[in-house]
């Protein structure tokens, strides 16, 4: 198959590209690596160097001010699937607070990355950690709108339709292989950012359909963030063998449960409830927990981001972001 079937760019043509002709460059480059078949990387080089990976991770952590607290590991680390690790989603540290917590390399799913195309987040990731990328749409969610409640969609909107939906595909396909070939994920399933004053959100079925495709396990986990404190507790293994695409319902609802109650766990550590007594009304506790979080929000992630990335009832505008997240699924 000849290359000149796609127009790869070099570095210095990359740099000069719009960060929105950069994601349609790599949303074309992924549809043409699956569609010519392109196998994937090994996972050797990346499970090698962690040791050095986690490094990293740690420098920045203290460079930046951050604490990590492992809270517990309930892990039993008696299976050699691959894992699913799926977190729940508290602030802009909780991608990097799982990466060191839970202590082994883990492909992390990556939604809208497109400022990290070409910044030092995305090298670490691409050429350390690992990651898997797509698009979720959140930017054409009028599209998805019209698409849903059946209103024609002209011409360049059913081609920007067409493939975002191939790229939220192809993600999972390559999670799905990812996990067949025993190497492990990192995903955040609730989408975005949990700024409700729900313990976590609903999920996404991504986590548990890709499991259950890729004959692999789920590993729960939830985090508790207090400032730049993170603190991470990890759940034990779900063994979900025999289970079929029929079960991912069920599957995802007892993820759910069980990142939960690792964060509850957290919360009221020790018989004391974590509590802002400096704030009169609900209402207020609400608003400050919001402005908190999004404080250390960056490259525009914003509450109507959060909004149209998190996951909705399944009759909500095709499920935009399925099996995926903003700055981390």
């Amino acid at each position: 198959m000849a290359n000149d079937a796609f127009a790869y760019k070099r570095l210095f043509e990359l740099k000069k590209m719009s960060l929105e002709e950069l994601s349609s460059y790599y949303r074309q480059l992924r549809s043409y690596e699956h569609d010519t078949g392109k196998p994937l990387k090994s996972s050797t080089i990346k499970r090698k160097i962690y040791f050095l990976t986690k490094l990293i991770l740690k420098i920045d952590r203290l460079l930046s001010g951050r604490k990590l607290i492992l809270f517990d590991d309930k892990r039993e680390n008696n299976t050699d699937k691959g894992k699913v690790y799926a977190s729940s989603h508290v602030g802009r540290y909780d991608i990097e607070s799982a990466m060191e917590a839970i202590g082994e390399q883990a492909y992390f799913v990556m939604g809208d990355p497109e400022e990290t195309y070409r910044n030092f987040e995305g090298f670490f990731l691409d050429r350390f950690y690992g990651r898997i990328c797509l698009d979720t749409g959140y930017n054409i969610f009028e599209i998805f709108r019209k698409h849903h409640q059946g209103i024609p969609l002209s011409e360049l909107e059913q081609t920007l339709y067409d493939e975002y939906k191939k790229d939220r595909h192809l993600c999972e396909v390559v999670c799905t292989r990812r996990v067949a070939q025993k190497d492990n994920l990192l995903i955040y399933p609730e989408g975005a950012w949990n700024v409700t004053p729900n313990i976590t959100q609903n999920l996404f079925p991504g986590a548990a359909k890709i499991a259950v495709n890729g004959n692999g396990v789920i590993v729960p986990v939830g985090i508790l963030r207090d400032g730049k404190k993170y603190s991470v507790n990890i759940g034990k293994e779900m063994d979900i063998t025999g289970a079929t695409e029929s079960d991912v319902k069920d599957i995802t609802k007892e993820l759910k449960e069980n990142m939960s109650s690792l964060v509850y766990e957290m919360v009221f550590a020790g018989d004391k409830v974590v509590e802002r007594s400096s704030l009169s009304t609900p209402e207020e506790n609400e608003q400050a927990f919001i402005d908190d979080i999004m404080a250390e929000t960056e490259n525009g992630y914003t509450l109507d981001v959060i909004e149209k990335s998190r996951f909705h009832d399944k009759d909500y505008y095709d499920n935009i972001g399925e099996s995926t997240h903003k700055k981390g699924l």
